[in-house]
């Protein structure tokens, strides 16, 4: 049973967008050894080119980028993929920019540092 769970998850297709490279990496790795399909973009410029190209189910979104903001980011990726589901993660997450995620369609909104196995658990219900 355990088999077939592995491969239903492994359907989907998660991307992490994080500057923090350290982060990103190994919030990637967790994911792909519960059996997610992973990619990573350090920048959202990077992230948005990925969107545009690839299907994706789940987001994991930074609010702090380089360049374009993680708000950005949102309000363009909904855009162009109506259905992905975003989980923006920050350290700087005030009660106006988790109200403006909110509005832009995110699913959830995580306060850095989180806890990895409480980030599984909410990509794995974000997909139901």
């Amino acid at each position: 049973m355990a088999h077939l769970l592995l491969i239903y998850i492994s359907m989907y297709r998660v991307i992490v967008v994080d500057d923090n490279k350290d982060l990103g990496m190994l919030t990637s790795e967790i994911l792909v050894e519960k059996g997610f399909r992973v990619n990573i973009a350090f920048d959202g410029e990077t992230a948005l080119k990925r969107i545009k190209q690839e299907p994706y189910d789940v987001m994991i979104l930074d609010y702090r980028l380089p360049g374009i903001s993680g708000l950005t980011v949102l309000e363009k990726t909904h855009r162009i993929r109506p259905n992905l589901r975003t989980i923006m993660i920050s350290a700087f997450g005030d009660g106006p920019i988790r109200a403006r995620a909110k509005e832009l369609g995110a699913y959830v909104f995580l306060d850095k540092p989180f806890d990895i196995d409480g980030l599984v658990k909410v990509v794995k219900k974000a997909l139901k």
